[in-house]
């Protein structure tokens, strides 16, 4: 009888490590997941704001606040030094942010 305890306990032991390890396997697919789509976005937008912003000056350049999309949104936030803070925020909360720097023609 004590055999067949153990027995229980060690399958169990190994039922509930493999559970974990699929747990775990599945959290890290998602999170791979999601920096792929805001990585994704990041580059569009850096791709926009470029392309928005070959003839312009510093004074008068293009920065949207805001740039939507099916998978989420890019919240843009411009300094003085050219720089542009792009956070983007997917549907399932998930964020990233990068910061873009737009070159002007001299």
């Amino acid at each position: 009888m004590p055999i067949a305890i153990f027995y229980l306990f060690l399958s169990q032991m190994m039922l509930f490590g493999l559970i974990r390890i699929y747990e775990n396997q599945l959290y890290l697919y998602r999170l791979t997941e999601n920096h792929y789509k805001a990585q994704t976005l990041l580059a569009y937008t850096d791709y926009w704001l470029k392309d928005h912003n070959k003839a312009s000056t510093p004074e008068n350049r293009i920065v949207p606040a805001v740039l939507s999309f099916e998978e989420g949104i890019v919240h843009c936030v411009a300094d003085a030094t050219g720089k542009v803070t792009a956070t983007v925020i997917l549907q399932n909360a998930y964020s990233e942010t990068l910061v873009l720097e737009i070159m002007f023609p001299e």
